[in-house]
């Protein structure tokens, strides 16, 4: 039979065309799947990556502001190190004896709170005052964290905060330049404990924050802890990081990787890698 000039089979396709058919078919679909599915996983990672800068820079920014993240759950008093934290309903701002100093971000975390996919923020409290005087630096404060431990079972938990879109901790170091670890990374946005220092060079406004590292972190004990030691210890405290530090994360679905940098100026910056995961 002819239609239009041409020849069609009155017997239609064979089984063999078919399968041919939709084996191609089915080839298509799946790389175009493939396609799709990788397309979006590389957009989730660059999402993830965007909204934990921003997030750290958050953190940063509130610091320096003076904006502790809770309202009113905790109580302070001076002793120690550490001091005596406890959960309470004290008003913020009312806890006299006691100041928000600064704040630890910790990835990969210590003991059993360890993990590769979420990070712990913890505030820093800090004694007001030694006698009449002011104090005048973190060794002075005896920074604690307002955080459950060993010392202040009863202080508020803090809620560890899951990476965005997959992320993935492998490895920090202090960018001045240090050897990459894969050991819990802990890094401090903590007061100068000089004069607030305000946009146009006058008094008030943010505080003047330094980037600092701990002296010495165990792989085996709490955050809490581990934070709480470093004011006990006589020698080198709260090492600053004049070069900053840098943190690597893999994406969990795709070959790419990122390097986040804390630059000793408080920026956030990233620097995304296409086919190279954190070595």
């Amino acid at each position: 039979m002819k239609r239009g000039g041409l020849a069609i089979s009155a017997q239609g396709f064979t089984m063999i065309e078919t399968l041919i058919v939709l084996a191609v078919t089915g080839i298509l679909f799946v790389s175009a799947a493939l396609m799709i599915n990788g397309r979006q996983s590389r957009t989730d990672f660059q999402v993830g990556v965007r909204n934990l800068q921003q997030r750290l820079q958050q953190i940063i920014n509130q610091t320096a502001s003076g904006h502790y993240p809770n309202n009113g759950n905790f109580s302070c008093a001076v002793a120690g190190p550490p001091l005596q934290i406890s959960a309470g309903s004290t008003s913020q701002g009312q806890n006299q004896a006691c100041i928000f100093a600064g704040t630890t971000v910790v990835f990969g975390g210590s003991g059993s709170y360890g993990s590769a996919d979420t990070y712990g923020v913890y505030p820093l409290a800090g004694r007001r005052a030694i006698g009449s005087e002011d104090v005048k630096t973190p060794q002075e404060a005896r920074l604690t964290a307002v955080a459950s431990s060993t010392a202040n079972p009863s202080a508020p938990v803090v809620e560890k905060v899951v990476l965005p879109n997959g992320l993935t901790y492998v490895k920090a170091r202090r960018a001045d330049p240090g050897a990459w670890t894969t050991n819990p990374f802990a890094t401090a946005f903590l007061s100068s404990f000089g004069n607030f220092q305000g946009a146009s060079g006058n008094t008030g406004g943010s505080q003047q924050l330094n980037l600092s590292t701990y002296s010495n972190w165990s792989s085996i004990e709490t955050d809490a802890n581990n934070i709480n030691e470093e004011a006990k210890r006589g020698s080198v405290q709260y090492p600053i990081a004049s070069s900053g530090v840098e943190y690597c994360f893999n994406s969990g679905g795709t070959d790419q990787s990122v390097i986040i940098n804390i630059s000793a100026g408080l920026s956030v910056t990233t620097s995304i890698k296409t086919g190279v995961g954190c070595p």
